[in-house]
């Protein structure tokens, strides 16, 4: 069995370990644009690449960016750079080639490109797109033909495999920002969790991925066809015999059931996949507004601190949790009743009784005026932040305009921050009479700061 280090250095990740891991990483990404060009192919001068090497040391001329150790060893930018070029090149990163006429160039490996790549991915969060995935499919189907058949069908397959491999990478995505939002416990975390909630999450989830998936390149729309054009193939007994002839003179396949089960694994794939994928879809929604009600609740956990009694809750739960020396015995009295036994799995039967209804009778003076409209304010205080209260909220704020920018929404109390928060979350919820758009500049209004968004109307499209 091929194992990893066969392929790369056995100290290759020892740079992301060092002391300097910050430094060499940067020298690194580094190294790589210098080289990464249409007519180098990763393959630059090495002194074109100490000269930018030497840049970025003199940029750092003020700060410690080597441990004892290997600062003894160096001085100058270009000692630095030399350093760093050798370090690379003995634990695998690049190697150099000698080129006559003195000249020397370094090389980038297969390997080592595609580690950058997605550190660099990772460095800079970027999403992966899904526009066009599914019709790319369903257009390289489409222009089936015997002569390319195995290209074709190759390509749908790596396809296919791409994009189920982008979704469950999206989903979990999502799972890290509910991750993330569920280890927030303080107040002042509430900044953080809207900067990934109307910043992060809507850019790289609702913008980029969850979008398209839903629109433009939605899966009802080409399931059917995909499945359709893929059954014409493996349904057709002559077709499948010719593909398998060609599999074995493309492939080098000298076995004529090999070379057919290798062309039916992927069609069968293909089919299975598209079959299954809503399925995989559905979890993505489930997982985004699990994501979404995590938040809300978070923020009104966060942000409630009232006493009535679920804030007064909020608060007993906050001190047991916090403080591992906290003595609960004093406020709450835990004990077992001893007359049942818990272990027991005896239920005692009960004499079946036909109960008659009785006539309900409230006398007058039942219920005070007084206690009425403390019971009615009660009622309205816990739905005063449904999807409902907030639709009428919304409507309220617009007054017959047609569009409003969150800045201008007006922020005298903690209820009205609230609402403007869910007014943003809800936004993409079903049954809701508005949609919200990223303004992408940040305000601050009543001294609260956030990225501003515009609030409009469903039927409103003149801001656009």
């Amino acid at each position: 069995m091929t194992h990893l280090f066969d392929k790369i250095h056995p100290n290759f990740f020892n740079v992301l370990s060092s002391p300097n891991k910050r430094m060499y990483l940067d020298c690194i990404f580094i190294i790589y644009n210098s080289v990464d060009s249409i007519e180098e192919s990763f393959q630059g001068d090495r002194e074109f690449v100490v000269q930018r090497l030497i840049d970025y040391f003199d940029d750092l001329a003020d700060e410690e960016i080597l441990d004892a150790s290997e600062e003894e060893k160096t001085s100058t930018s270009r000692q630095k750079a030399n350093y760093v070029i050798n370090v690379l090149k003995q634990n695998g990163w690049i190697g150099e080639e000698e080129l006559g006429d003195y000249k020397t160039s370094i090389n980038l490996f297969d390997y080592s490109i595609r580690i950058i790549n997605l550190l660099d991915d990772i460095k800079h969060s970027r999403q992966e797109e899904y526009t066009g995935e599914i019709f790319s499919i369903y257009s390289i189907l489409k222009a089936f033909n015997i002569k390319e058949g195995i290209g074709v069908i190759e390509q749908a397959y790596l396809k296919t495999n791409n994009l189920i491999r982008k979704l469950k990478t999206l989903k979990a995505n999502i799972y890290r920002y509910y991750y993330d939002v569920t280890r927030q416990h303080d107040r002042k975390d509430l900044q953080n969790i809207l900067e990934k909630l109307l910043v992060e999450y809507k850019q790289n989830f609702f913008d980029l991925a969850y979008y398209n998936l839903k629109t433009t390149d939605s899966l009802p729309r080409y399931k059917r066809p995909i499945l359709k054009e893929i059954s014409k193939i493996y349904d057709n007994v002559e077709t499948m015999d010719e593909l398998a002839h060609l599999v074995m003179d493309t492939k080098k396949i000298e076995d004529y059931n090999e070379a057919f089960d290798y062309l039916e694994t992927r069609l069968r794939y293909i089919a299975d996949s598209f079959t299954a994928l809503d399925n995989l879809i559905l979890d993505i929604d489930r997982k985004n507004e699990q994501y979404i009600s995590a938040t809300a609740s978070k923020i009104l956990f966060l942000t409630n601190h009232s006493d009535d009694i679920e804030g007064i809750f909020n608060r007993l739960f906050k001190i047991v949790l916090e403080d591992e020396a906290f003595d609960y015995n004093s406020i709450l009295d835990l004990s077992q009743i001893k007359n049942l036994d818990t272990d027991s799995l005896y239920n005692e039967r009960r004499k079946r009784v036909d109960s008659e209804p009785d006539e309900l009778v409230v006398p007058d003076d039942f219920i005070s005026e007084e206690e009425k409209r403390a019971r009615i304010v009660n009622m309205m205080k816990n739905s005063r932040y449904s999807k409902k209260e907030i639709n009428k909220h919304v409507r309220n704020q617009l007054n017959g305009s047609n569009h409003i920018k969150a800045s201008q929404v007006k922020i005298d109390t903690e209820e009205d921050y609230i609402k403007l928060i869910l007014t943003f979350l809800y936004s993409k919820s079903v049954n809701i009479e508005y949609e919200v758009e990223s303004l992408n500049q940040e305000v601050e209004n009543n001294y609260i700061t956030f990225t501003d968004f515009l609030i409009k109307g469903k039927e409103d499209k003149s801001y656009e």
